[in-house]
């Protein structure tokens, strides 16, 4: 048995009183500190823009639209900080005028002096838009000009006039020009020139915005700054019957190749379109040339670098010589064209081929070559199997064919190897046959038989030429055979703007120069 133990006495042990919690002694409430609320800042007020009304509606519209583009801007004319205005300010634009009289006017230029004493006699005819702006540059005239309705100008002038070699002259923007006027050149220069150099012609006006602080906005302007754009334009030269044989390769022989075409030539180089109608096939076995033998009627080979010489890029085949030398050098000549790039119509390998239309773009403008050849001779007609210039048959196909080409947005040139007359009238058979591929909608239609040169009409909106005259020939026995033009179509965007004549005169033999004023009476 386990002794027992007694417990021990346990002492208790003394648990400390709680600190006491100080008493919650309520603090001052505190005073907010105001805080100012911010100061909206002012809206900027826009730039306000306008125009003088000097400046040119298409400026002033698409200045309007740029306007609307900008957020910061609004149009004021009332009020404006920025004006568009002419020549002044800083330069956003250039606006290209052209003087033009109706299109059979003599004369082909007029001095700056000159043409602003007219403008101070009130001699021209105007429209209202024009006259405004000639005023912001040239002052108050002495006399007031015609002002007649731009759509209502060309005809007004046509209306006019009295004597083509005293012109009853207008003043209009270069994109309003009309095939029915011509244009005379301001001191030797016209913005239709190929080689036109804006800065040096008088009648380029610039436009500008001014007011305070311009800089930033006249190099944000991203509108039209001209209303002659380069690329738009589109010029295409059209000649009249070619051959190097007899006198002409007699020349060409004992002078050089390209000795016929040193005044002609550069004038087909300058274009973006040169146009032949060689009515003479090539021929390696061609012989030397004889001038008074009619029976050689080929190309010698070497010949044909007078072709690219010249600058020549469309070849016309309608002509009725083609197969006077034999279907082998028919064969040959189109080998030719094919290895140097040359552009074809109106004839071909076959039948086929002939009816084929050449169509093309430069520069925006769609421009057609169609062409036939409705004298024959039969031989010289393409068929299936054989080459040739393309029938015109009772013309229906090739009237078909131009309604489809401008349907399709192309502007059509025609051209028929008519039939050969030697004299400047032009027959009413010939007028009817011309003015109805100008009816079918063919915007230029030109005669390419043409030994002796004929006139010009207007029919629907075409412009009709019904025989231009030799490039290369030897026909040195009168003087209608000896004179011939080159016809410079100018195309600006998408429509025939103006057209231009080189006058030119066979000197010897087929080489031209050109005419001299008192020539061209």
């Amino acid at each position: 048995e386990l002794p027992t133990i007694a417990p021990e006495a346990v002492s208790e042990t003394a648990v400390p009183s709680p600190i006491p919690l100080p008493t919650n002694t309520s603090l001052p409430a505190a005073t907010p500190t105001a805080v100012p609320s911010p100061t909206p800042s002012p809206t900027p007020a826009p730039l306000r823009i306008g125009a003088d009304t000097a400046v040119p509606a298409p400026l002033v519209e698409a200045a309007q639209s740029w306007t609307a583009a900008q957020s910061d801007a609004v149009w004021d004319d009332e009020q404006p900080d920025l004006t568009l205005q002419i020549n002044q300010g800083e330069p956003i634009a250039e606006w290209v005028y052209a003087v033009a009289a109706p299109f059979a006017t003599i004369p082909d230029e007029i001095s700056l002096e000159a043409l602003q004493t007219v403008w101070n006699n009130g001699e021209l005819m105007l429209d209202a838009e024009t006259e405004a702006v000639l005023t912001a540059l040239w002052g108050e005239p002495a006399q007031a000009n015609a002002i007649v309705p731009a759509a209502e100008l060309a005809d007004s002038l046509w209306a006019a006039q009295e004597d083509f070699n005293a012109p009853v002259l207008t003043i209009l923007p270069f994109d309003q020009l009309s095939p029915k006027l011509k244009v005379l050149r301001v001191d030797g220069a016209a913005p239709i020139d190929v080689d036109f150099n804006p800065a040096a012609y008088p009648l380029t006006i610039p436009i500008g915005l001014a007011g305070e602080e311009v800089g930033a906005s006249a190099a944000a302007w991203d509108g039209p700054t001209t209303n002659r754009d380069a690329a738009k334009i589109t010029t295409v030269a059209m000649t009249g019957p070619a051959g190097m044989r007899r006198a002409v390769a007699d020349r060409m022989e004992k002078y050089g190749i390209t000795y016929v075409a040193e005044e002609s030539g550069p004038v087909l180089q300058a274009v973006d379109i040169a146009h032949m109608s060689d009515e003479d096939p090539f021929a390696p076995d061609c012989p030397l040339p004889d001038p008074n033998n009619s029976e050689n009627v080929c190309n010698r080979a070497e010949y044909f670098e007078l072709v690219k010489w010249m600058g020549i890029d469309v070849m016309e085949m309608t002509g009725n010589h083609l197969a006077d030398w034999g279907l082998d050098a028919l064969n040959f000549t189109i080998d030719l064209y094919e290895e140097a790039g040359l552009m074809t119509f109106g004839g071909g390998r076959n039948l086929a081929v002939a009816q084929r239309p050449l169509t093309l773009e430069h520069n925006g403008n769609r421009i057609a070559f169609v062409g036939c050849n409705p004298i024959g001779p039969e031989y010289d007609w393409a068929t299936s199997d054989r080459p040739g210039a393309l029938p015109c048959g009772d013309y229906s196909e090739i009237l078909a064919q131009i309604r489809q080409l401008k349907e399709d947005g192309y502007l059509v040139i025609a051209t028929l190897q008519y039939l050969e007359e030697y004299q400047y009238g032009v027959r009413t058979q010939q007028q009817h046959d011309f003015q109805a591929l100008a009816e079918a909608g063919a915007t230029v239609v030109s005669g390419s038989q043409g030994h002796h040169p004929q006139g010009f009409s207007f029919a629907h909106d075409s412009f009709i030429h019904y025989g231009i005259g030799n490039l290369l020939a030897d026909q040195m026995w009168s003087l209608p055979t000896r004179q011939t033009f080159i016809d410079t179509y100018l195309f600006y965007d998408g429509r025939l703007l103006n057209v231009d004549l080189w006058t030119g005169l066979n000197v010897d033999y087929g080489r031209l120069r050109q005419m001299t004023p008192e020539e061209r009476q």
